[in-house]
């Protein structure tokens, strides 16, 4: 990525519109001092979001804008913009070129556009954040700030390492999650006084709310109970008349066929019991069989898995191996060719020295003997020039009355011409104006109509734009709701992640086991809540059937229990309970031991239970002997029919084999652990659904602020549209009366220009008279100055000979002075060249030979682990076919024991039945025929009854189809209506109002509950953050902060030369805090204070922390303002070469005065002030400049 353009108007000193379309490489700014070389930088600073008014050298951010000069008036605002090549992606926004522009007015009022879509600060800073662009970046330097580097204290100089380790945007997170933590604070203190007040008030209402719910229940029980007492009894009593009598034809027709039947199903079930007990022991051998091909098969596939990445890494690694002693083989005939120049050059530059230093000598001795005669010739000189100098002060006063008299008469002529040319132009100006006040009448006319015609264009826009916000509107309100969702499920997923991942609501031991996974290496599967699901419907009956045995401990061999419960001890960590899978003896039910006519039977717990295959064993040790029936009535039938299994219902209540009832209310709605995976699954797939109607929310909200940013740009530009005409008309009216009021004007201009004339024409002729006095004096002077002018150039051309004979002597000692301190700098240097060249020489052959024996090593690992890999996929393939066979197997023969245990089911269903109706055929039919009188006589007794008492039909009761509670008899029916008389007498006066307040305010409770778990969750999740910034920094920091000081250490020495330089944080033990150090040691001298150092010193320390700083975190864009300015020739000279090495991957742009520094520039832009107050810019290319 570079800086393609940069587009200033209104900034500073740039009163027009300015564009530089830049290159990458190396751009210099060059001008004289003043004219507005550093209001570029700023212009880049201010453009990417700087606040400090105090920083861009004003006093108030209005002060960047173009205040006026002598010939121009000043601005209403700036605008500076900045055009990127993103072609890279370096920016993560999208877009192949980024267009930054930021506008600031004279009322204050400021605006940012990217892309030319107008955006927030925030934005442009989050998308400058961590490139070392940006507001606090180290890659814009101006004046000044080289020193500041410096002199700043060490925790204000850690700034530069935030930005170049990219921990700038975790630091501002971190102070955001804080705000926000406190935030939710002050929120969880504000719901929790409130939620607790609602709790205070809440009991108070249930208990008038239940006293008003008893009232109309009581009420409506008294006033029905009685008529439908008799309904029901009569339509009972008729429905069960007409089964009865069907029941007595069916009985007789039974009676006949069951007893041939009985003798059959006798026969058939005994048959069926010898195929279901064969079917179950063939399941049961071919499971074992297919449980052990099972993991051999696993085994075997693990182990080849290992194998192939053991393979991939040791090929890996060979190939990295392989190139790195290609490169080091080149890098050692480098440094080869690197020694042998060092050498030849070291002994040339001695022999350089040594003759220049002779030749020097000479030409000082030289340099003092034309010293000497060049004062004398000086002196000779001074004497002629005092008597020139004195003609011709006398000449030149003469001259001067001579012009001036001259001046005067050519004045007098002009002006009386002038004059003659006013009096003609007065008269046309006359008639023009009176031209001019027609015209501008029409014009007035034609901007009111184009006036109100912009006004209508206007409100038109204006309705369009209340629209458009609208739409805005509601689309902020859908997102806002849609993030709400997402924060609220989100922290509910979050608070039962980490539930689970923590084992919250296990036993201590189990925590104590499960927290590491060291136990789960050593074979402990996890807890029987982790590795058994069960499908909604029966989780309360699985768990409940589990009890405590939810939190027992699968483990894959005995031995390893053993070990946990002596780690339990060892630690006091409490009690568990494990079930080994190799020792583990389930003790399965067969079908025998369920009555097959049972009702209410839902199935064996372990059946409905799901697990994998290989702790199916665990399970059917648990819920092999537990059956899940419907509910306690069944589960109680079942007991008395001689079932000896122990049950659940559906309601999680529990009856034991013996005969033992547990239940009541559950102490967790919400389920279990069991249920808490199942809860899990959920939150995440709803959470998934918040992201995605998020996503969709932000988009509709985009659109809509993409179509209100267009009807804003509409009216804007209707608005100044409408301005213009107004102003327009405003100011053609203005025009019209000024010309009306200069006609008068020019009338008395033309008598006064009259006047004039007549006194310039008098004037003129007594000036010429004193002209002619003036000449004649002159030219008797002029002849003196002539002789002395001879006398002088004889004496200034024997001066000017020692003069060049002087300097051209100077320059050729100064020369020679100079290069023979070059030389021996140059000597200096090539010695520690080549002592440098030749110990990187015997290193590079030292790690030459040690890499090639990593190879030859790497290489053999290679050969031997592809042979471990072939001979296990051989064994997994085996493995995995034998597991197929017995799985097949083992399905067919769990096929045939279905098919077996459905025949033998229905056997003995099919004999019961027969043995029961053939024992009680006889009997039932008699005792039906004496129902049958019986039950007559009493439907005409309740008919009759309700006929003359409540005036009821027995038609029309029997249409009602009441019924009586299942808990009430007919004599209890009786006893309660007079039981409901008393009980309201005895309730009193009533609220009935309390119902509807009681279930507002238990809502609002509850929401108020929920709102404070809620924010608790917050609370966790923002403490996690900056405790995760927090690490994130301190990682970032310690990384980036140790490549900068070895580069620093680098760089220092090639630009002293030598000498030492490091970087030290003041308090290690604080990472995220502390301040940074610089100790700095030039060649030659004591480790001192930075105070101590010079200015140049001081420059160049400075200069090679910022380039080291580039070099680690290399920003796209480096503005430098005259930070060579303190520099001398030699230091400008490495400085250079450093700029260029840094200009291969950063675009450097540079203020600067000095020669070297702009040759070394691939584009230069030259800045002038041709107009007092006013920059301009002008530039030429390399190609130009270097010729």
């Amino acid at each position: 990525m570079y800086l393609k353009k940069l587009s200033l108007y209104g900034f500073k000193s740039f009163a027009g519109r300015v564009d530089l379309d830049l290159t990458p490489g190396i751009v210099g700014v060059v001008g004289p001092n003043g004219v507005g070389k550093s209001n570029i930088s700023d212009a880049l600073r201010w453009a990417m979001g700087e606040q400090s008014a105090r920083l861009l050298r004003g006093s108030k951010m209005q002060d960047v804008i173009f205040a006026g000069s002598l010939s121009r008036r000043g601005l209403g605002y700036a605008e500076v913009s900045l055009v990127f090549d993103n072609s890279d992606q370096f920016l993560n926004i999208g877009f192949d070129e980024v267009t930054v522009t930021r506008k600031v007015y004279r009322s204050g009022d400021a605006e940012y556009l990217l892309n030319s879509v107008p955006c927030r600060l925030r934005d442009i800073v989050d998308l400058f954040s961590g490139t070392g662009l940006g507001r606090e970046a180290y890659s814009v330097v101006e004046q000044g700030k080289i020193d500041a580097v410096l002199s700043a204290r060490p925790e204000d100089r850690r700034s530069l390492f935030d930005e170049a380790s990219g921990t700038m945007k975790y630091r501002a997170r971190k102070s955001q999650a804080q705000r926000k933590l406190l935030e939710v604070r002050a929120d969880q203190l504000r719901v929790g006084d409130v939620a607790s007040e609602l709790g205070r008030q809440l009991p108070l209402v249930q208990a008038q709310a239940q006293q008003a719910l008893r009232w109309q229940g009581l009420s409506e029980t008294l006033t029905q109970l009685d008529v439908d007492v008799l309904s029901y009894d009569l339509s009972r009593l008729s429905k069960r008349l007409a089964e009865l009598r069907g029941e007595i034809q069916s009985l007789e027709d039974q009676e006949r066929a069951l007893t041939a039947k009985a003798s059959e199903c006798e026969a058939a079930l005994e048959q069926a019991r010898v195929h279901v007990a064969q079917a179950e022991s063939e399941v049961e051998a071919l499971h074992g069989a297919g449980s052990e091909a099972r993991a051999v098969a696993e085994r075997d596939v693990g182990r080849r898995s290992l194998a192939e990445q053991r393979h991939q890494a040791l090929a890996e690694r060979c190939s990295q191996l392989a190139a790195r002693v290609v490169s080091q083989r080149e890098r050692l005939a480098k440094l080869r060719d690197e020694y042998d120049t060092a050498c030849s050059q070291a002994e040339q530059a001695r022999a350089d020295y040594a003759e220049r230093g002779s030749t020097a000598r000479q030409a000082e001795e030289r340099v003092s003997a034309l010293t000497a005669a060049r004062a004398a010739a000086e002196a000779e000189v001074e004497e002629c020039k005092s008597a020139l100098f004195d003609v011709l002060a006398r000449a030149s006063d003469l001259r001067s009355r001579v012009r001036a008299g001259e001046d005067s008469t050519k004045l007098s002529g002009s002006r009386a011409a002038r004059v003659r040319a006013q009096l003609d132009e007065k008269r046309r100006e006359c008639a023009r104006i009176q031209d001019e006040v027609k015209t501008i009448a029409r014009e007035g006319e034609a901007l009111v109509r184009q006036s109100a015609q912009a006004e209508a264009e206007a409100a038109r826009v204006r309705a369009a734009l209340s629209a458009a916000q609208s739409e805005l509107e509601l689309a902020d309100e859908r997102a806002s709701r849609a993030r709400s969702d997402e924060s609220s499920i989100g922290a509910a997923y979050t608070s039962l992640s980490a539930l689970q991942r923590d084992y919250e609501g296990y036993g201590r031991a189990v925590r104590a086991l499960l927290r590491s996974d060291e136990w789960r290496r050593a074979g402990l599967l996890g807890v029987v809540a982790e590795l058994v699901r069960a499908p909604r419907e029966y989780e309360r009956a699985i768990e409940a059937a589990l009890g405590p045995q939810v939190q027992n401990i699968i483990a894959s061999t005995s031995r390893v229990s053993e070990q946990a419960i002596a780690f339990l001890k060892e630690k006091r960590a409490g009690r568990a309970t494990f079930l080994p899978l190799d020792i583990l003896r389930p003790s399965p039910t067969t079908r025998l031991e369920i009555p097959r006519e049972a009702k209410g039977v839902i199935g064996l717990a372990s059946e409905l239970a799901e697990s994998a295959p290989e702790h199916r064993r665990a399970v059917d040790y648990l819920l092999g002997r537990v059956l899940v029936v419907r509910d306690l009535a069944c589960g109680v039938s079942l007991v008395r029919s001689g079932v000896r299994l122990r049950m659940v219902t559906l309601d999680g209540d529990v009856i034991s084999a013996g005969g033992a009832m547990t239940g009541g209310e559950a102490a967790d709605r919400q389920g279990g652990l069991l249920a808490r995976a199942r809860r899990l699954e959920e939150l995440q797939q709803k959470l998934e659904e918040a992201k995605s109607l998020v996503q969709q929310t932000e988009l509709d909200r985009a659109r809509a602020h993409t179509l209100l940013s267009q009807q804003q740009t509409s009216l804007e530009k209707a608005e100044r549209e409408l301005s213009a005409l107004q102003l327009a008309v405003r100011g053609q009216n203005e025009k019209y009366k000024m010309a009306r009021g200069m006609l008068p004007r020019a009338e008395d201009g033309l008598a006064g220009l009259q006047l004039e004339l007549e006194s310039v024409v008098a004037e003129n002729e007594r000036t010429s008279a004193e002209v002619s006095g003036f000449t004649s004096r002159l030219e008797a002077v002029d002849s003196a100055r002539v002789e002395l002018e001879a006398q002088l150039e004889l004496q200034s051309q024997a001066m000017s000979r020692v003069r060049a004979e002087e300097a051209q002597t100077a320059a050729s000692y100064s020369s020679l002075s100079a290069d023979t301190a070059a030389l021996r700098e140059r000597v200096g240097a090539f010695e520690a060249a080549r002592s440098k060249a030749q110990a990187e020489l015997e290193s590079s052959r030292a790690e030459l030979g040690r890499l090639e024996e990593q190879e030859r090593a790497a290489r053999e690992e290679v050969a031997g682990a592809l042979q471990e890999m072939e001979r296990l996929s051989e064994a997994a393939a085996s493995s995995a076919l034998s597991f197929e066979g017995a799985q097949k197997q083992l399905e067919a023969a769990r096929a045939r024991r279905a098919d077996e245990l459905a025949l033998a089911n229905e056997a003995e269903r099919a004999a019961r039945t027969a043995r029961r109706g053939q024992s009680s055929a006889g009997s039932k039919l008699a005792d039906a025929r004496i129902l049958d009188a019986r039950l007559s006589a009493e439907c005409e007794a309740v008919a009759e009854r309700l006929l003359t008492s409540y005036s009821i039909s027995a038609e029309e009761a029997i249409a009602r189809n009441l019924s009586i509670p299942a808990c009430l008899s007919r004599e209890d029916a009786q006893s309660e209506i007079k039981n409901l008389r008393g009980q309201l007498e005895q309730l009193g006066p009533v609220n009935h109002a309390a119902v509807e307040d009681s279930r507002n305010l238990a809502e609002r409770y509850h929401f108020l509950e929920e709102q404070l778990a809620d924010l608790e969750s917050a609370q966790e999740s923002l403490s996690e953050v900056v405790r995760e910034c927090d690490r994130v920094c301190a990682k970032q920091f310690t990384q980036t902060f140790e490549a900068i000081r070895d580069e620093f250490s680098e760089i220092f020495q090639d630009v002293f030369g030598g000498g030492t330089a490091d970087l030290v944080l003041d308090d290690p033990g604080n990472p995220l805090e502390c301040g940074v150090e610089i100790v700095c040691q030039p060649p030659g001298k004591k480790l001192a204070s930075l105070t101590l150092l010079s200015g140049g010193e001081k420059a160049l320390a400075a200069i090679a922390l910022l380039f080291a700083i580039m070099r680690v975190k290399p920003s796209p864009v480096c503005v430098l303002d005259e930070i060579d300015s303190a520099l001398d020739e030699a230091n400008v000279a490495r400085f250079v070469e450093l700029l260029r090495d840094v200009s291969r991957s950063v675009q450097v742009i540079i203020v600067t005065h000095r020669k070297r520094t702009m040759e070394c520039a691939d584009t230069l832009f030259g800045v002038t002030m041709e107009e007092s107050g006013v920059s301009k810019v002008f530039s030429i290319r390399a190609s130009d400049y270097r010729l």
